[in-house]
């Protein structure tokens, strides 16, 4: 090599001028450029038609397909296709497969009429519809990997002990949104809170109201479930009424710090603590709206409007309402109606505002969009 150099150098440089450090340096850059540029190990050819299945058979995008990838592994479409085949006959769309296949890869390994088939006449057996299945399915399909005689039939025995029938099991699985409650050692961890329940004299019927629409407000441990229905005793909420039940879903995933600060934001309107707590035993969840939404709600109604807490005791729900696409839109043509005397002066805002969509349309809108044109841009938010 060093011949090979100097001749390059001879021919290239005038030798007078060439020094060692000329020479180092040449050396140096031919060392650089004989070194074999590395490439990336070839992709490994399972893996590759994997992904190209998850993407074309299954329906998802090459990074959800990439990431499904690394948890599954097939370089034949025999058995990926006898799963697909499976679901579709069962009332799956498209979408909810590639969500099957996106949140759990590995089914798309599983047999079909060992595995799945029994999961899904069972569902159907408690009252399950094929559409409720596929729903339920896709959104959370860890219940395929559930042991049926182990732990589904269990869970849903137990659960049926407990609320009565078979549909209002199926209610508390479906109201739950996930197969979570399935999970857990339900007689474990729902047991004693019935009992904490029972004894604090909530009705059997706002027990079952409690399983079924609101499950996930009894994941706390024993203590905090005994304190958060102690508190929600001492404000004053009746065992026996459904507000009851629902006071207990608002705080039960609150934070005590999100908590305060709510309060401290009523207190800093001029709300007095017995104002705060009777809005919130006329409805509890006017106090898990965010802070930021409380706030403008609370600076609407106070400032804009100059309501008295006492006026908004009542109807603290309104503060849950959007200022942007509800509230400000109905008030403004209510303003426009009443400046053209078309309306009585005394019509109520609140229950403006308690009228369903429809309704209101009907009401002020159409009733009036041929007398003044501009109602309907006003709640359009166009003027």
């Amino acid at each position: 090599m060093f011949c090979v150099l100097q001749r390059r150098l001879s021919s290239a440089i005038n030798p007078k001028a060439f020094t060692d450090s000329h020479f180092l340096l040449l050396l140096l850059q031919t060392q650089f450029l004989r070194r074999p540029i590395s490439t990336p190990p070839p992709q490994n050819c399972s893996s590759s038609f994997t992904v190209s299945y998850l993407v074309n058979s299954c329906g998802l995008s090459p990074e959800s397909a990439l990431s499904a990838s690394n948890k599954v592994h097939f370089s034949s479409p025999a058995k990926p296709d006898l799963v697909l085949h499976f679901f579709r006959n069962h009332g799956f769309s498209n979408t909810q497969i590639a969500n099957l296949a996106s949140k759990l890869p590995s089914i798309l390994l599983a047999k079909p009429h060992k595995t799945l088939l029994p999961k899904l006449e069972f569902l159907k057996q408690i009252g399950f519809s094929e559409n409720d299945i596929a729903n339920f399915l896709s959104k959370d399909p860890t219940f395929m990997r559930m042991s049926l005689e182990g732990k589904i039939k269990p869970s849903c025995d137990y659960l049926k002990s407990l609320l009565g029938s078979n549909q209002k099991v199926v209610a508390a699985m479906k109201n739950s949104c996930s197969t979570w409650t399935l999970r857990l050692d339900l007689e474990r961890i729902i047991g004693p809170k019935v009992e904490i329940l029972r004894n604090y004299g909530v009705s059997e019927g706002n027990v079952v109201k409690l399983i079924t629409a609101r499950m996930r407000s009894l994941a706390n441990n024993d203590d905090k479930f005994e304190e958060l229905v102690r508190n929600v005793s001492e404000m004053g909420f009746d065992p026996c009424s459904s507000q009851f039940v629902h006071a207990i879903d608002v705080f039960a995933g609150m934070k005590r710090e999100t908590l305060e600060g709510k309060l401290q934001l009523f207190r800093s309107y001029g709300w007095s603590e017995d104002e705060i707590v009777l809005a919130i035993r006329n409805q509890p969840h006017c106090i898990s709206v965010s802070k930021e939404k409380l706030k403008k709600g609370l600076d609407f109604f106070m400032n804009k409007l100059e309501w008295e807490p006492s006026k908004l005791v009542k109807d603290a729900n309104l503060l849950g309402l959007s200022l942007e696409k509800r509230v400000i839109p109905r008030w403004m043509v209510i303003q426009c109606l009443l400046t053209k005397c078309l309306i009585k002066d005394d019509v109520s805002i609140r229950s403006v505002l308690k009228l369903t969509e429809a309704k209101f349309i009907e009401k002020y809108l159409n009733k009036y969009e041929s007398k003044v044109p501009e109602v309907l841009k006003l709640y359009q938010g166009k003027l």
